[in-house]
């Protein structure tokens, strides 16, 4: 089982992006499943119908998402789509769906997305028990997790826990890949994080002079998108069976 895990896709560059290099992508590596990252994918806070509609219909199979799941006024109808998963640790109620079942060719996968409480701001469960919780309930060939968190040592904590219980725990959040791609011990497969699908200069997205600014005289501003930029394609190819994890980076010049 191969599957692609594309990374958090910013904004309209993240957009682009992804329609200039997932089809090539897509054609060299030849998975058979396929992850999106859409936390940020419309106007940097959540996913869209009508993008959910259109990736499902160039082969994209599941969408997880982050700490801006909730962003949109449109949110529950987005979290109702089958193929679309929020941070599982966040209390009990909340709209939306813990995990996603997705039958490929006979076989279960099962998609969890976590999302981690160091150095952020929800006040939402623990994600180890959390997982524990979770793995007690579903069935699967394959278990894949994306954990949408900040801290590397929080990351590398939970892919050690579920280490030899997953298949794979992918990373986002921080928009900048890690090189640090491996099989873990138990052969779980782990990629601390996969990175940003948008603008290549840009602060993790952001309009560079004002990320520049905000540092420099720390008043806060609602961060701009940055739009003149060349791009940046992040992902990962996992391979289930053979365990193996490569890094895709494509930059432009």
């Amino acid at each position: 089982m191969k599957v692609l895990f594309i990374g958090d896709i910013y904004m309209e560059l993240g957009q682009k992006a992804f329609n200039k290099y997932f089809l090539s992508v897509k054609n060299e590596h030849k998975p058979h499943f396929i992850i999106v990252n859409g936390e940020n994918i419309e106007k940097g806070n959540g996913l869209s119908k009508e993008i959910y509609k259109e990736y499902l219909e160039q082969g994209v199979n599941v969408f997880t998402l982050g700490n801006h799941a909730f962003s949109r006024r449109d949110a529950r109808e987005v979290l109702d789509l089958p193929y679309v998963t929020r941070p599982a640790n966040y209390g009990l109620g909340t709209m939306g769906k813990e995990w996603v079942e997705y039958n490929y060719n006979g076989q279960k996968i099962v998609v969890i997305n976590l999302l981690g409480r160091v150095f952020m701001r929800d006040p939402i469960d623990n994600p180890f028990t959390k997982a524990d919780e979770i793995l007690k309930k579903v069935t699967a060939d394959y278990v894949i997790v994306d954990f949408h968190a900040e801290a590397t040592s929080e990351k590398y904590a939970l892919a050690h826990y579920l280490d030899g219980r997953v298949d794979a725990i992918i990373g986002t959040h921080t928009h900048v890949p890690t090189a640090d791609n491996m099989v873990l011990p138990k052969g779980t497969l782990f990629q601390s994080d996969v990175g940003m699908t948008g603008a290549k200069y840009s602060i993790i997205g952001g309009e560079v002079a004002q990320g520049i600014r905000k540092f420099i005289s720390g008043v806060p501003e609602r961060v701009k998108p940055e739009i003149n930029s060349v791009l940046q394609f992040n992902a990962c190819i996992l391979d289930l069976d053979n365990k193996t994890i490569e890094r895709i980076n494509i930059y432009e010049e």
